[in-house]
């Protein structure tokens, strides 16, 4: 178990609340050494996600939460064959990216735009500002990216982007984001994305948020009519 710059060493504890709340999971447990590094991480979930997602994403948050890489061949993953049928895939595909630099200012300000992939008539467009750092400008597009999401879901649930970076997996750099899913019951569900950084670093950003609500978007979309231009 590594960890990178100065951030605080977390419990087992921490590290299985982490876990348990990723989509999918039912529950986890972490074998640590004499030294206090992992050696075995025990996953039980259901089959909403395949083994091999769930221990990239078991990966990818620990990366980003806490700057813990962790070798995939300690993560174990057992499924119950009882799941829930699956949602139905409504996927929101990524239609553009408009990033503003204020240089003088040192801010960003970004412009997402997504359509439903089943209805090109449907535009959803989200807005943030923030800093215009190397991270800064991660963290402003995944936050415009969660706005234009957030047009088309039930206001009742809530999304907040609660970490976005970029890492290094397997010799392979990503752009990982973790959003926090809050339900009208205030349950919290934490969903993960990531895609490699090919290129440009905020077409990434957004698409890793993509990547994580993706698969929430079947029981989240709220039944709105059609927005109007302008609207």
């Amino acid at each position: 178990m590594t960890q990178e710059g100065r951030r605080p060493v977390p419990t087992v504890d921490e590290l299985e609340r982490l876990i348990g709340q990723l989509a999918g999971v039912q529950s986890v447990r972490i074998v640590i050494n004499d030294w206090g590094a992992i050696e075995e991480i025990h996953v039980l979930a259901s089959t909403e996600r395949t083994a091999k997602q769930l221990v990239r994403d078991v990966e990818s948050s620990l990366a980003a939460r806490w700057g813990i890489h962790v070798d995939h061949k300690k993560i174990s993953v057992a499924q119950l064959t009882e799941a829930a049928p699956p949602i139905s895939a409504l996927r929101v595909k990524l239609m553009g990216v408009q990033l503003a630099m204020d240089n003088r200012l040192g801010r960003a300000e970004a412009k997402v735009t997504l359509g439903r992939a089943d209805d090109d008539k449907e535009v959803y467009e989200g807005e943030a500002q923030g800093s215009g750092s190397r991270n800064g400008i991660l963290r402003v597009v995944g936050e415009a990216t969660l706005n234009a999401v957030g047009r088309m879901v039930d206001p009742s649930n809530v999304l907040a982007l609660e970490e976005v970076g970029a890492i290094t997996l397997s010799h392979r750099e990503l752009v990982v984001v973790t959003v926090v899913l809050v339900s009208p019951r205030r349950n919290e569900e934490v969903l993960v994305g990531a895609v490699t950084l090919k290129g440009d670093p905020a077409n990434a950003a957004a698409k890793a948020v993509l990547d994580a609500v993706n698969r929430r978007l079947g029981k989240l979309v709220a039944r709105r009519t059609r927005p109007q231009p302008g609207s």
